[in-house]
């Protein structure tokens, strides 16, 4: 150890030791800026509400953001770094704003229960955790913390905004393609699932019953009755098999195909689609056509207010990122 650090360590050790010296390293950005060196940080590159952001800390959101991207590791530039820079004098800004807002602890739980259900089994969960060099206590602060954040965020942006009829009218006739409604179908369907990792001879098995059902159809039993007692589409199998209404591009093209080609109330033969056996019913079709304003006005309402919400995000973290005591220039 040399002079330099062994001087530098022995500021350090005094100031955990007293008041006075503690204050003064809080207060002191060369200081902190020598302690940052020392203990491996890097410079002082910023102080936002007394907590210090540092070289360490601009390197480990740039290596953050570049796997999110999915990209490597290149060489970063003075704007990229200045970037980082304002995101966590933003971040910090935002989270000592945020330390009076009250997070009930239920909505901290579901957050944890929702992100561990993303991983198939508490082995991975916590495997994971491991690799992160976290555990659970640790993530739930994580989680309030951010809580407590997106709270104190939506009570500035708000959630009234005002919405003219002007500026929905304006919007309507601006946009006429998002108002269009393509043709929409109404199906109910007997479905025996076959996707293409089925084995051959459940296929061949799946083929021969679908084919039953559809001879005890034409004999006139009830369609209702035979969907809730064999289709295997969970989903719908207790309301008679109905899709409700559907576009062309939410249906696999064969089964839009065959839809076409039956009358209102006619059922088909079995067809075969990528997931399986179907036995068609034809509800209802309704045209293609305009939305009429008064049909999308509130639609409208709600896309206008969303945007205003979301333009003024960036004007909040402007301001946010400009609360630095201390700032040092790349």
């Amino acid at each position: 150890m040399n002079r330099a650090v062994a001087i530098w360590t022995s500021i350090a050790v005094s100031c955990v030791g007293g008041t006075c010296c503690a204050q003064l390293a809080v207060r002191s950005v060369v200081l902190r800026d020598k302690l940052g060196i020392i203990f491996g940080h890097g410079h002082l590159l910023a102080l936002a509400h007394g907590h210090g952001i540092y070289q360490s800390d601009v390197d480990r959101r740039l290596a953050e953001t570049h796997y999110l991207a999915g990209s490597a590791n290149g060489e970063v530039t003075k704007a990229e770094r200045q970037s980082a820079l304002t995101d966590l004098i933003a971040n910090t800004a935002l989270g000592a704003r945020a330390d009076e807002e009250r997070i009930p602890r239920a909505d901290v739980k579901r957050e944890l229960d929702l992100l561990r259900s993303q991983f198939t089994n508490v082995k991975i969960w916590s495997s994971a955790l491991q690799g992160s060099r976290l555990n659970e206590p640790l993530v739930s602060q994580i989680l309030w913390a951010n809580l407590r954040s997106r709270q104190w965020m939506s009570k500035r942006i708000g959630h009234d905004v005002d919405v003219t009829e002007d500026e929905c009218r304006r919007f309507y006739e601006s946009h006429p393609q998002d108002f269009f409604l393509p043709e929409r179908l109404r199906v109910s369907h007997l479905f025996l699932a076959a996707p293409p990792e089925t084995a051959p001879e459940i296929v061949e098995t799946k083929r021969t019953a679908i084919e039953a059902l559809s001879v005890r159809l034409v004999a006139g039993e009830d369609f209702a009755k035979l969907v809730a007692e064999r289709s295997e589409d969970e989903a719908t199998k207790l309301r008679g098999g109905d899709l409700d209404y559907f576009s062309a591009n939410r249906m696999p093209p064969d089964f839009v195909e065959a839809a076409h080609k039956l009358r209102l109330g006619e059922i088909s033969k079995p067809i075969r689609t990528r997931l399986g056996f179907h036995i068609l019913k034809l509800i209802d079709v309704q045209a293609a056509r305009q939305k009429k304003f008064d049909e999308a006005r509130t639609d409208i309402a709600i896309e206008l207010a969303n945007q205003e919400r979301a333009a003024a995000v960036p004007r909040l973290i402007v301001d946010l990122s400009s609360q630095a005591d201390y700032l040092r220039s790349f």
